[in-house]
């Protein structure tokens, strides 16, 4: 009888090596996983007695939870523990880390976009409107599914905010019209784009939530081309990471997340002018890739990667106040930066 105990305890403890560490110690799963506060859990160390509690809890494989009331400062990890502090929730390893910063939004992720861990995040699955970060997913869809050159129609030229400035019965290459829905975030260009495959703007539609599909961005729902707001569309923080990583891997699609202007132009070069990227931080951090967006009802939201300290950093933000987007999503860029080495993951993207 205690040999059978002691056999099923072991069981459980073992069980709880595989599910909580990988390899090098890190959390990860290859479908993707979000250790989320909200179901916090206790770390086990294998000694006799943890392995009495296990045995008598069966909690052992859950990772405690601290939440940190102060707004500066620092904490010394054990390499289990989860803290949350000013509502990002990250895990230190055994290493002194800064807090990280305040923000302001409805929800955020900062991300290591080379292998997908999770540094730090904040409601990061919640399904929000994103606005014209949706394009993103628009551009990806483009590449192997629609036609080139596209006559523009009136619908088409007549969106709110025709930024890419497109003209009825103008022809446009795909190229251009990518520019002008990346770039100067023209709903015009992106419903052009949908409008340009072969059966016509609705199997675009299903086209982009196929993929998104694929991607794993199970958060997001498309109902149009352009992210203006429409119900039943939504995205996540989360998803707008896994939307950027797949445009920055389209060769047709990544120079336009970064460049600063293009030039559109039908293909007989008739109406030229010249647009200009609309996303802030981009313009302000020239290294930098992304895309941005806001409506009324997703506020400002943003997906962004910088290049930093050897690291490629991204980060996504939804729900941010007018004036918050690009300080705070540098803030958390810094943050997971100048910390790297401390941190360990708290999620891991899908397909990492």
């Amino acid at each position: 009888m205690r040999s059978g105990l002691t056999a099923g305890v072991a069981a459980v403890v073992l069980t709880t090596v595989v599910m909580t560490t990988s390899g090098s110690g890190q959390a990860s799963s290859p479908q993707g996983t979000d250790m989320d506060a909200s179901t916090p859990a206790e770390s086990t160390r294998v000694t006799t007695a943890a392995v009495q509690v296990a045995a008598a809890t069966a909690q052992a494989g859950t990772l405690e939870r601290i939440e940190l009331k102060r707004r500066k400062g620092w904490v010394t990890g054990d390499g289990q523990t989860i803290y949350v502090a000013n509502r990002t929730t990250f895990r230190p390893r055994r290493a002194t880390v800064h807090l990280p910063p305040v923000l302001r939004g409805r929800s955020w992720v900062v991300v290591d976009l080379d292998d997908g861990r999770i540094l730090g995040k904040h409601a990061p699955r919640r399904q929000l409107p994103q606005a014209s970060t949706m394009k993103l997913l628009t551009a990806v869809t483009a590449i192997g599914t629609t036609t080139s050159p596209h006559k523009v129609t009136r619908f088409e030229a007549r969106q709110t905010c025709s930024c890419a400035g497109l003209r009825v019965r103008y022809r446009y290459y795909r190229k251009t019209l990518l520019a002008g829905a990346l770039l100067p975030s023209g709903n015009d260009a992106a419903e052009a784009v949908a409008g340009s495959h072969p059966e016509g703007r609705y199997a675009f539609y299903r086209a982009m939530n196929r993929r998104a599909a694929l991607l794993g961005a199970t958060d997001t729902v498309a109902r149009n081309a352009s992210g203006l707001t429409a119900f039943g569309s939504h995205s996540s923080a989360r998803d707008l990471v896994l939307l950027l990583r797949a445009a920055l891997a389209e060769p047709a699609v990544a120079p336009y997340l970064s460049m600063p202007s293009a030039t559109i132009a039908s293909i007989h070069g008739r109406d030229r002018h010249t647009v200009w990227h609309a996303t802030d931080y981009v313009n302000k951090y020239p290294s930098s890739s992304g895309k941005s967006g806001y409506t009324t009802p997703a506020k400002n939201t943003l997906v962004v990667v910088t290049p930093i300290a050897g690291h490629r950093i991204a980060v996504a933000s939804m729900g941010v106040p007018g004036g918050y987007s690009t300080s705070g999503a540098r803030a958390l860029t810094l943050w997971a930066s100048r910390n790297y080495d401390g941190l360990r993951a708290v999620g891991t993207l899908p397909h990492s």
